[in-house]
């Protein structure tokens, strides 16, 4: 009896010891199921909140649980051969998410998706909480997976121990964004799969678009 209530405890205790359960701020539960292309459970899918992995995978079922903070946009699922899909949670607590085989060889489908994040000043309040500009980019750009000063884009290469995206700098290439300060970015823009072919093999692991603030901009923030 004392032995199933401690293995019961304890696999609560693992279900929910994942980055997302440990940050502050209010929780919600979210449920949802994964197929693939034939509508069949996908069984070991990793599941992402706002492409930041959150340690759990789909059972056999493709059946998941996660535990993430309430504000909390997009969900989605990857599986090194079933693909990757995604949905958008707008207020829903049970989700289904359809994976897309074409995605995982970064073609068609969500792997191709490109979004601007506009953060020029007045676009969000909170930039100047930011202590840099990983920290930025975990909160503000969705399908990336930033650990520390590591960022992935999520997608089928990023996965597999190929190396960091590319980063784009007022239309300049550069090694490093270390530096730069996020209280002058003014935008912030992900290209992966089709989207960033225009940059070559360079962005085959996707690129990450960054514009600054110019003096103009911050002339006009002083007025």
């Amino acid at each position: 009896m004392y032995l199933r209530i401690s293995v019961l405890i304890l696999l609560s205790f693992l279900t929910f010891s994942t980055p997302y359960a440990q940050k502050g701020g209010k929780k919600i539960i979210i449920t949802g199921t994964v197929l693939d292309e034939n509508n069949n459970p996908a069984a070991q899918a990793e599941i992402f909140a706002d492409g930041e992995s959150t340690g759990n995978f789909t059972g056999y079922q493709g059946r998941f649980k996660i535990r993430v903070p309430s504000d909390i946009k997009v969900i989605s699922a990857f599986s090194e051969t079933l693909g990757y899909g995604e949905t958008e949670i707008n207020g829903r607590s049970d989700l289904t998410l359809k994976l897309d085989k074409s995605a995982s060889k970064g073609q068609a489908g969500n792997t191709g998706k490109t979004g601007t994040v506009d953060l020029s000043p007045g676009a969000s309040k909170k930039m100047n909480t930011y202590t840099d500009i990983y920290q930025m980019i975990r909160h503000e750009v969705t399908g990336v997976v930033v650990s520390g000063r590591s960022i992935m884009v999520q997608g089928p290469n990023s996965f597999f121990g190929s190396s960091q995206p590319l980063f784009v700098v007022n239309g300049v290439r550069v090694n490093s964004i270390d530096n730069i300060n996020p209280l002058e970015v003014k935008s912030i823009k992900l290209l992966k799969g089709s989207a960033a072919n225009i940059y070559g093999n360079d962005g085959a692991n996707g690129v990450i678009v960054i514009d600054l603030q110019s003096s103009a901009d911050k002339n006009n923030q002083k007025k």
